[in-house]
């Protein structure tokens, strides 16, 4: 039900005196047999001692929370705690008309792992396991990932986690029994629980949630790899080289007429002068000859 979020319930085992329920600190967690009583008047306690047991909701229509609770539970159809805390772990007695049921909390403190996707991931486990019998196993959201019989040796692993999972090959000497998750993907974020079922009881029960980040771009990774695509000559730089040029020509084109010019201008003043006659347009005096000076009309 929508009530019920991955950050709750991780773990639910038929034990021979009812459920066990498992949160991880913090989290939601739900009572699921509360959701299925509807006789009037039935209760849920949390046996803490011997001869305490403080109710914690009774059904009115709704289940309804009593004192010390109300602060994390609001009226609802099933027995819902919004966030969990160490003091609620125990054994709680559901009591449904003439039925009663056992249901066992473990309230888990968990640790943080993250991990980037591609990579390996290592969840430290460690357990004692000189001369111990028992099997080993580790859960994500309640389905199996890996599984290790401690007497055979024998190991299974669950769907999606094929050939990705496996521990240290000494672990049977070290007591080392450190999941290796090869290749994370997105998929593998989530609470996993590490525990010993031995003697139809669990045992050194552990909790990690592993956050998955996105594998950084080539670029990020290795950025003296970038390369630059070679561009072509620049067509606008070629014209405006072209166009330099050109005006150089052109200046130095108007530098030499106008040096003719000159030639011809003087040419006209002193030509005909020197002889006596007026000016003629038709006497071009190179630029270099130097006027001869005239002294009483004779040179």
């Amino acid at each position: 039900m929508a009530a019920l979020t991955l950050r709750a319930l991780l773990f639910i085992v038929n034990l021979t005196f009812g459920l066990t329920l498992d949160t991880i600190l913090g989290d939601r967690v739900q009572f699921p047999e509360t959701e299925h009583c509807s006789e009037r008047g039935a209760k849920l306690q949390h046996t803490l001692t011997v001869g305490s047991s403080p109710t914690v909701a009774h059904l009115e229509g709704v289940w309804k929370p009593l004192d010390g609770y109300k602060d994390r539970m609001s009226p609802n159809e099933s027995v819902i705690l919004n966030r969990s805390n160490i003091n609620d772990q125990g054994l709680y007695r559901l009591t449904c008309g003439s039925e009663e049921k056992l249901i066992h909390l473990n309230v888990i403190i968990s640790s943080e792992k993250s991990v980037t996707e591609g990579e390996a991931a290592r969840i430290t486990f460690h357990y004692f396991t000189a001369g111990k019998l028992g099997m080993y196993r580790v859960e994500r959201n309640k389905q199996l990932v890996f599984e290790l019989d401690l007497s055979s040796g024998r190991t299974s692993q669950g769907s999606g986690f094929e050939n990705r999972t496996s521990v240290a090959p000494n672990w049977s000497s070290d007591g080392d029994l450190t999941l290796t998750l090869q290749g994370v993907k997105p998929e593998d974020r989530g609470d996993y629980i590490f525990h010993i079922f031995k003697d139809d009881k669990r045992e050194h029960v552990q909790a990690v949630r592993v956050s998955v980040s996105p594998a950084p771009n080539t670029e990020e990774r290795n950025p003296e790899q970038i390369t630059f695509t070679p561009q072509p000559p620049c067509k606008e730089k070629t014209a405006l080289i072209c166009v330099s040029v050109a005006a150089v020509f052109l200046i130095a084109g108007a530098f030499c007429r106008g040096q003719t010019i000159l030639r011809i201008c003087w040419s006209k003043v002193s030509g005909g002068a020197a002889a006596g006659g007026a000016p003629t347009e038709l006497e071009m005096t190179p630029y270099t000859d130097i006027p001869v000076p005239v002294v009483n009309g004779h040179a």
